[in-house]
């Protein structure tokens, strides 16, 4: 029974008094200095998840439907250096992108539906024609490394060849057609 008794009251002790749990007073330098965010003792009382939002994007914006794919969008994206040579006839990973139009190597896309999820990130609905053939899809394009960056990734579509993600990196001034 003794140690039964020592050993619930090592416990305790380990686990630290109801009042030291509240303090911020910590002596340990892992987390000396370290900021302590607060929640709420009922998660029912954040049902938005406002204190520790799960997806922020998703919790604090609204999609806005626009007329045009913004001007921060725009321009020649090569997937290797070589696509953003105009003087090259194999730029097979060279994107153009246009406020009406995506431009692929061997198609094109007429955006529709353009939804803004926020100044870096649109979903859009494709009507794609080329190689003799039409087809739709879904697509996200994201902006990443302050506009370096395109994402280009399907998300539905009729043509299940051209599902996932595309990394491209915007080209040159100077690499104009």
């Amino acid at each position: 029974m003794k140690h039964l008794s020592l050993a619930a009251f090592l416990i305790l002790a380990a686990c630290g008094s109801s009042e030291d749990a509240g303090s911020n007073n910590s002596s340990s330098p892992e987390t000396a200095g370290a900021a302590i965010e607060q929640t709420p003792a009922n998660l029912m009382d954040d049902p938005n998840n406002s204190v520790v939002p799960i997806r922020p994007d998703d919790v604090t914006r609204v999609e806005q439907t626009v007329s045009a794919i913004p001007a921060e969008f725009t321009g020649r994206w090569g997937m290797v250096a070589n696509d953003c040579d105009p003087q090259r006839a194999d730029n097979k990973g060279l994107l153009t992108v246009a406020a009406d139009k995506l431009s692929f190597y061997e198609s094109r896309a007429v955006p529709g539906n353009i939804r803004l999820a926020s100044p870096n990130k649109l979903t859009t609905d494709l009507a794609f024609s080329g190689e003799g053939q039409t087809w739709q899809q879904t697509a996200t394009l994201t902006l990443m490394d302050d506009g370096k960056t395109l994402i280009r990734e399907a998300i539905g579509g009729e043509k299940g060849d051209e599902q996932g993600a595309q990394r491209y990196s915007r080209c040159p001034a100077g690499a104009a057609k």
